[in-house]
């Protein structure tokens, strides 16, 4: 019998990591195999990942309604700018609060970030960035999920070309202050929704959620 072990997104594609040699029915066609070490091989079809994980989101909502009205699940009030390459993450959250001084969003995405999604709340302040380029690459290559900031970001060719979600809710030339003022890790008020550390944030194109627990999806 095969056994599905691992699926992951890459790109446009969808990836699986089959038992032996055999086919399994369940993995749709036109593919390509290539054999791995320790028995395993790997399969590769063309997928489009976003209309999978769009459609998840939304039958969240629709099967969970309990779940709406109790706060246990959340969604963002939709105010927020699409950018980088990856439109569809989620993860863990880490919460930073700060306003007009980026010192310590910049040292959070100097760390590794597991699959995590930085929620950094900036007051909602049209005033300058509070996020640029080259820390979204610091943070791609780190292995940050995801941005989320309530507030401005600028390079945004720069931003768009990492593959990585960020949301926030404009651009604007003018960098921030460096002054390292801020709160790590503290409860943010962000789009009509509180958000904690430690809990779960889900984007797509649709929107945002934030769940207190991990989503089956």
């Amino acid at each position: 019998m095969n056994h599905c072990i691992e699926s992951l997104t890459w790109g446009d594609f969808v990836i699986h990591a089959i038992m032996d040699l055999g086919i399994s029915s369940a993995v749709p066609d036109p593919s390509v195999y290539y054999a791995g070490s320790f028995g395993m091989r790997f399969r590769f079809w063309f997928q489009d990942p976003l209309k999978l994980c769009r459609v998840v989101l939304a039958e969240v909502c629709d099967a969970n309604p309990h779940l709406i009205v109790s706060g246990e699940l959340r969604a963002l009030q939709p105010v927020f700018q699409v950018y980088g390459r990856r439109q569809v993450f989620s993860g863990p959250v880490v919460t930073l609060k700060v306003f007009e001084d980026n010192v310590l969003v910049r040292e959070f995405l100097e760390e590794k970030g597991n699959g995590r999604v930085l929620v950094v709340d900036g007051g909602g302040s049209l005033r300058c960035a509070i996020l640029g380029g080259n820390p979204v690459v610091q943070a791609q290559n780190n292995g940050w999920a995801g941005i989320v900031v309530n507030g401005c970001v600028r390079d945004v060719d720069e931003i768009n070309g990492c593959d990585i979600g960020v949301r926030a809710l404009a651009s604007h030339p003018v960098k921030a202050s460096k002054k390292g003022i801020g709160e790590k890790h503290v409860p943010v008020n962000i789009a009509g929704t509180r958000i904690c550390d430690g809990e779960w944030l889900y984007a797509d194109t649709d929107g945002i959620l934030v769940s207190k627990t991990e989503l089956s999806v």
